[in-house]
């Protein structure tokens, strides 16, 4: 089933500030799988610069063989305000794109069973690295769209962590913190395809000199034909070359063999 949890990992990368990570796990995450001695693994980390952030995630990618039974990676760091990545605790940036990056071997090793949140601002602009023409480098994410405070960090996630300890499904206590009204969204690799496709098609179809090499071979394909070159037909086999590339895309990106 889409969404099962096993395993929940809080990386932290905070300063002089109110550490939202450490209170939601030691006040949630850690005392509930604990009292109830639920059959779920947890560990916490803080961490202050990016090449701490990198090695830890790298660690995960040659434990994740041993980790069955799905994988949350929650991440509590400060979003740039260019939406381009994750600042650390010592103010440097990891792009989306790196991110990607090294969630998408655990992601393989695991069969699509690596889930992220994060208590971020403007999280959901993490499918802004995906390459759609590769494997998805997670099942499912969820994170928020504006700049979220820490006291809506503490009470939302603290909800969502206590609804997945209580059914060991993502998916199912996002359903319920969703009744709650909150600004974080749950999307998964599906829609992160969609979304990733759609900037890759808006920017061929409106790259000029892309058209017009496109135009090119189609014309000289169609001279050795003997068929007519209009803009009609350009237009034709410029949309179903698109629709093969999003074909191909698609199945490459797609986990169609795991269960």
């Amino acid at each position: 089933m889409v969404g099962q949890v096993k395993h929940i990992i809080i990386i932290e990368s905070l300063v002089n500030e109110r550490l939202t990570g450490k209170e939601i796990y030691d006040d949630c995450v850690r005392r509930r799988i604990d009292l109830y001695d639920k059959p779920m693994t947890h560990n916490y980390y803080s961490v202050s610069t990016k090449e701490e952030l990198i090695e830890l995630l790298k660690y995960y990618q040659i434990n994740a063989t041993y980790m069955t039974g799905g994988i949350l990676i929650h991440l509590e760091m400060h979003g740039s305000n260019k939406l381009d990545g994750l600042i650390l605790s010592n103010g440097t940036l990891i792009e989306w794109s790196e991110l990607i990056e090294l969630f998408r071997p655990i992601n393989l090793i695991t069969c699509n069973k690596l889930f992220v949140t994060m208590a971020t601002c403007y999280g959901r602009h993490l499918y802004k690295g995906v390459d759609p023409t590769q494997k998805s480098p997670y099942s499912g994410y969820i994170s928020a769209s504006i700049a979220v405070n820490p006291i809506e960090i503490v009470e939302k996630y603290s909800f969502l962590f206590e609804k997945l300890i209580e059914y060991g499904n993502l998916v199912a206590a996002y359903l319920e913190m969703e009744k709650t009204e909150s600004n974080f969204y749950y999307k998964d690799s599906e829609a992160t395809f969609k979304e990733a496709y759609q900037s890759f098609y808006d920017n061929q179809a409106n790259n000029p000199e892309f058209r017009a090499k496109f135009n090119l071979e189609t014309k000289k394909q169609a001279e050795q034909l003997g068929r007519p070159f209009n803009e009609e037909m350009a237009d034709y086999f410029f949309e179903k070359s698109l629709k093969e590339i999003y074909a191909k895309q698609k199945e490459a990106f797609d986990f169609s063999d795991c269960e």
